[in-house]
């Protein structure tokens, strides 16, 4: 016996697109790029599937914050100097471009951005060996983590 659509569990956030959780259709790419065809395609995949790469160019082009900063930080809180294709710390760097107003709206995101990410960065014994971008994104973070927000 099938059970009914009311008992069924709903998807996490992880489980879902940008799609889903936007309820945004963007359809086919109008210009032909790398940058926006991957973009327009990542916003079908699962988030939970997104590789380092995916989520450091979604971030970067500013794509769903709201989901994707979280999903971020919790991979970073793991390994602060995650490089997707690039360097090591290319995800730092892509997360010290998140605009100030977010971080302002996200006070529970900002507060792990400075227990945990930053903290592991700290402590991470490949933190004077990162690229000058990476080292630069690192102190942006740490002085935006230790700014209190304003409400």
């Amino acid at each position: 016996m099938a059970r009914s659509s009311k008992h069924r569990r709903s998807k996490s956030i992880e489980e879902r697109t940008l799609e889903e959780l936007d309820g945004e259709r963007w359809g086919e790419p109008l210009f032909d790029s790398y940058v926006v065809r991957t973009c327009h395609a990542l916003r079908r995949k699962p988030l939970k599937t997104l590789t380092d790469e995916e989520l450091r160019l979604a971030v970067g082009q500013g794509m769903g914050l709201e989901w994707l900063v979280p999903l971020m930080l919790k991979r970073l809180a793991q390994d602060p100097f995650r490089a997707g294709d690039f360097f090591e710390g290319a995800l730092l760097a892509s997360l010290a471009r998140v605009p100030s107003s977010y971080w302002t709206g996200h006070p529970a995101e900002k507060s792990i951005l400075a227990t945990e990410v930053v903290a592991a960065a700290l402590s991470d014994v490949r933190l004077p060996s990162m690229t000058r971008e990476a080292r630069e994104a690192f102190v942006a973070l740490n002085a935006s983590s230790a700014e209190p927000c304003r409400s």
